[in-house]
């Protein structure tokens, strides 16, 4: 009933006021302008008779279309990426198969979000502009923040298309600290450092022991500076003393031997001189001489023995020492070669798992979406310029998806938002109408079937027929008194509409 009053005395009557000022008759929607407004989710047998809300719709759903539109193509580049086997600079075409319709998809569901953020939006009748500012804003709050996840979700495929040499540079900058980042983790998991340090103390170990194995121990130079020190000087101090002794004696026997009184002569037959041997004296002599040297002689080869004993001591400490030392460095040579090959087959072991690991960071690091948002990320936080060039760009999305909403914020109440508010009006008093209507017949036959169930006779037919009587006649009074409310109710808006129209033409 509300749509049927409205469609033949509400637009009848509008029409007729606004006759003599604009010709409306002769207006009509273009087919752009049909595509426009339904785009931007308008009545459209509303908007029809609202000329002047026109332009305005139409350039709502513009916005709303073409959101859609660079939306299709964020997502189709995005997507493009993800199944790209081909170069930076080489069209797959097997992956366009498959961005070119998911784009689509995505454009639609973003179109879809748009259309749905601004037709929901409705303009507040408060006269306090503050209150009804605070009411849009209000109402407008969580649209704006749907507009922004949107934005940005549409911004960065763009922006990535917009950076790609830059991004390729800073992708392959990240996938060269990543192999670095694999071969120190398998280092270090395989634990190479401590294994080349045990190498290294070892080899300066062997060094060292090396270096030791040409020195005396302690006990030898103890032994060579104190005890051979002082045979030896004990040696030297006999010998000064009795060395010129054995000396002197030996030239005395010499003399002896040289001199012809030591000698006893006799005469052969033959009357020749012959030499007896010595004298007694001479003998005596020689033989005292003898003697002395022998004992001095002895007294040095005593302590020529000491000292020889000594160095035989020392001799024997000394390959005692050398013996252990050359032990020892044996034995650390034996584990510096174990230490090695543990060191070695750590590290081919590590180094197989780092080229493994690199292989799955060369995929990973191939230059599809993940990646670039990644890289997009660390070019944007390491250059100034790439950070405001991002941020503009998502400003200038964000502008356009937002668009729709601030334009309805902006702009003033019109025709359009009076006549929808009254038809949704008219439709709830419609509905309240006929679920108040249906709850009487309810109400009604419940009563009446708990008084059939204690009443019988005609008396309780009677009195049903006048309940039902007197709520058809209650009924009819309430119907009839919010017909009466609408209709005034319109005309009231539409006046004041019709003023306000008027005036700006005149203005105008």
């Amino acid at each position: 009933m509300g749509t049927a009053y409205y469609q033949s005395s509400i637009f009848q009557k509008y029409t007729i006021m606004l006759e003599n000022d604009i010709d409306f008759k002769d207006r009509k929607l273009s087919l752009i302008q049909r595509f426009f407004i339904i785009c931007s989710g308008a009545d459209k047998s509303i908007i029809r008779n609202c000329p002047t809300e026109w332009n305005k719709y139409t350039g709502i759903g513009a916005t709303i279309f073409f959101t859609g539109l660079l939306a299709w193509l964020s997502g189709s580049f995005a997507l493009y990426t993800v199944f790209r086997n081909t170069g930076l600079y080489t069209i797959d075409r097997v992956a366009l198969l498959y961005a070119i319709p998911f784009g689509f998809l995505w454009g639609a569901v973003i179109f879809n979000l748009d259309r749905f953020i601004v037709s929901t939006f409705h303009k507040t009748e408060e006269k306090s502009f503050f209150k009804r500012l605070s009411k849009e804003l209000l109402q407008a709050s969580p649209r704006v923040l749907l507009a922004i996840i949107i934005a940005v979700t549409i911004s960065k495929p763009i922006e990535i298309k917009i950076f790609e040499s830059r991004l390729a540079e800073q992708i392959q900058r990240n996938e060269i600290t990543a192999k670095k980042n694999n071969i120190s983790e398998f280092n270090t998991i395989h634990e190479l450092a401590t294994k080349e340090g045990r190498v290294a103390n070892l080899n300066t170990t062997i060094t060292e022991l090396q270096n030791e194995l040409v020195t005396d121990p302690q006990n030898v130079k103890d032994l060579i500076n104190n005890d051979l020190a002082s045979a030896n000087s004990e040696l030297s101090s006999i010998k000064n003393k009795n060395n010129p002794k054995i000396n002197a004696n030996k030239e005395e026997i010499n003399a002896i031997h040289n001199n012809s009184e030591s000698y006893i002569y006799t005469i052969d037959s033959l009357g020749n001189k012959i030499n007896a041997g010595y004298t007694q004296e001479a003998r005596d002599r020689r033989y005292v001489l003898n003697q002395e040297i022998q004992l001095w002689t002895k007294e040095i080869k005593e302590q020529q023995d000491n000292v020889d004993r000594i160095n035989k001591r020392i001799n024997e400490e000394r390959a005692l020492y050398r013996q252990q030392k050359n032990e020892e460095i044996a034995n650390r040579k034996l584990e510096r070669d174990s230490a090695e090959v543990q060191l070695k087959t750590s590290m081919a072991t590590a180094e197989k798992e780092a080229e493994d690991a690199n292989t799955i960071t060369e995929t990973a690091f191939s230059n599809n979406f993940i990646t670039q948002i990644e890289a997009l990320g660390d070019l944007t936080d390491s250059d100034s310029t790439m950070w405001w060039t991002s941020l503009m760009i998502t400003l200038l999305f964000l502008t356009i998806e937002l668009a729709p909403i601030l334009t309805k914020l902006v702009t003033k109440r019109g025709a359009y938002d009076e006549v929808l508010d009254r038809v949704e009006y008219e439709k709830m008093v419609e509905q309240r109408s006929i679920i108040s209507q249906t709850n009487s017949k309810i109400n009604e036959h419940l009563r009446r079937s708990e008084d059939a169930a204690k009443m019988s006779g005609d008396i309780m037919i009677q009195k049903q027929r006048d309940k039902l009587d007197a709520e058809l006649k209650n009924n009819k009074e309430i119907l009839d008194a919010i017909a009466k409310y609408q209709k005034d109710l319109a005309l009231e808006a539409l006046e004041k509409w019709y003023r306000e129209q008027k005036n700006n033409t005149v203005i105008k």
